[in-house]
């Protein structure tokens, strides 16, 4: 009887906040900064993002674990991203003005969506320069804000002054967050 029971909690856990979207006001990519100068990406894919840290040679090599276990992590991940809980986005400065171009990434986590949905997404399917002469200066912030009764969490990594201003600034200054460097 009790594993019934908590089949069906299982089964409405899994079929839950359906209706909420990556494209309404409160969803995590809609936070996200939106920063003039910067080519943008959004990070929807665990596989690409991997494959262009240049770890897709594990898959295309046959390791069936490890292509398993990424499988059905995005799967969560799409699941999660579709239903407004978690946004990315990559930022990779347009014009060059240092040797490094400035870059990184942004994550906002709707933790209220998160919540909700994290057990149904689960259940459901799957120049020419010297090295001494580089300074490269990087940042990364992690913390949380709320923003229309939802609670929300954020975190950057980013490489030059510029972007990492940004970022702090959509997220420490215009959205009130709170965060420790």
């Amino acid at each position: 009887m009790r594993i019934l029971m908590l089949a069906g909690v299982l089964v409405l856990a899994a079929c839950a906040n359906n209706n909420q979207s990556s494209a309404d006001a409160v969803a995590a990519q809609q936070l996200l900064p939106t920063i003039a100068g910067y080519n943008t990406s959004d990070v929807d894919s665990i596989v690409d993002a991997l494959t262009a840290a240049g770890s897709g040679a594990m898959l295309a090599q046959g390791n069936l674990p490890a292509a398993g276990a990424i499988a059905r992590a995005e799967a969560v991940v799409q699941c999660l991203q579709d239903r407004g809980a978690v946004g990315g986005r990559t930022y990779v400065q347009q014009t060059l003005s240092e040797v490094i171009p400035q870059a990184g990434v942004a994550v906002v986590i709707n933790q209220n969506r998160l919540n909700e949905n994290f057990l149904g997404c689960l259940l459901t399917g799957p120049g020419n320069f010297s090295a001494q002469a580089v300074t490269i200066e990087p940042c990364a912030n992690a913390g949380t804000f709320t923003y229309q009764n939802n609670t929300y969490s954020f975190v950057y990594v980013g490489v030059g002054s510029d972007l990492c201003g940004y970022f702090s600034q959509h997220f420490i200054t215009n959205l009130g967050g709170t965060g420790s460097q």
